[in-house]
């Protein structure tokens, strides 16, 4: 069902606000849905964590936790996921995201979204590799996990200056920003293949305010991406807007889900009041624990729903400027109200 609201989406240009250089754009990223120290079910990844008791002495206890990867569609007004896929057992983040990306073709289409938003621990050859079979264009962090390309890239813009210097203004903060960009890079020393490198140097100017007087300050920001779209359409100020943009996945994805729907409360997880079923063995035993996907993929549903109605629909947001938690109050409080009395004529 999730696949065909989006579906539905795309075909009602919902998307088409965030177009960038005429492409769509998806971020994918991973988040941790819950954790505890007593309720668990057969897919829970395990570690240990240091504690202290009551008289500050530490001891280890094991945890159990349940993360997951999702896709999200970005730099539009509807921002819905495409898909999640959960981490397994004994398993990385990287290897649960691999599986998600083989899946969204099947899903949709690799022409449902154009460029992929990526973090720093995706900067892999089998990631890349897959990205560019696939038919999609990729920005990706680079940090220093990815040694070789982060190092040669650092020493090469060490040695010239800025190929373009701006500022902007966003609201109340002003980004002094320096551009660098070069081609024919090697990804790795295995995969040798060249891509190109932006790095962005940012000094952001601010106010605060300390003891009662408002004071300006400043932080300075480095940040690099790979990437592999082309320099002539997309310069480096467009590939840094991309590369910031990816931060909506967690700003406008999980954190929404996380504070507003409920995302980290482990629905029906370890539910032990699951029916029953034959084994193999002819003893009866639970069905498999599936309540926790299957809440999380209602709640992800009613999140694109939802952010639909009000943002393409509601007359309250587009007439008085409400927001979406405004709204839904509307909503819940109409649909509390008892139905009006009626008295049948007489």
């Amino acid at each position: 069902m999730l696949v065909d609201v989006n579906r539905r989406l795309k075909r009602d240009k919902a998307f088409d606000d965030g177009r960038v250089q005429g492409r769509l754009v998806a971020a994918l990223d991973g988040i941790e849905v819950l954790s505890s120290f007593s309720r668990r079910c057969d897919r829970c990844l395990e570690r240990r964590v240091t504690l202290k008791d009551q008289a500050g002495r530490k001891y280890e206890e094991t945890q159990y936790y349940h993360r997951a990867v999702g896709c999200q569609m970005i730099h539009s007004s509807v921002k819905p996921f495409l898909a999640i896929e959960w981490i397994q057992p004994a398993e990385g983040e990287d290897t649960a995201a691999l599986r998600l990306l083989r899946r969204l073709p099947d899903l949709y289409g690799s022409r449902f979204f154009d460029i992929l938003l990526l973090d720093s621990l995706y900067a892999q050859t089998p990631v890349l590799e897959l990205v560019q079979e696939i038919g999609w264009d990729a920005v990706i962090s680079l940090k220093q996990n990815a040694r070789d390309l982060y190092r040669s890239a650092v020493r090469l813009f060490a040695q010239r200056p800025p190929d373009s210097r701006s500022t902007e203004q966003v609201d109340h903060k002003t980004y002094r920003v320096q551009l660098w960009d070069t081609e024919g890079l090697p990804f790795t020393i295995d995969n040798p293949e060249p891509v190109r490198v932006v790095r962005s140097e940012e000094v952001l100017d601010r106010q605060r305010y300390r003891h009662g007087e408002r004071t300006e300050y400043s932080t300075d920001h480095e940040w690099l991406w790979v990437t592999t779209l082309p320099q002539q359409a997309f310069p480096a100020a467009i590939v840094r807007q991309l590369g910031h943009s990816r931060w909506k996945n967690e700003n406008n994805g999980w954190m929404d889900l996380t504070k507003h729907w409920a995302f980290k409360h482990g629905f029906l997880h370890a539910c032990r009041h699951r029916p029953k079923q034959t084994a193999a063995n002819g003893e009866r035993e639970p069905v498999p624990n599936h309540g926790l996907a299957a809440v999380t993929l209602i709640l992800l549903i009613a999140f694109a729903l939802s952010s639909a109605f009000v943002l393409r629909h509601s007359k309250l947001v587009r007439r008085d400027h409400l927001t979406a938690i405004a709204v839904a109050a509307q909503l819940r409080a109409w649909v509390s109200k008892g139905p009006p009395s009626i008295r049948a004529p007489s």
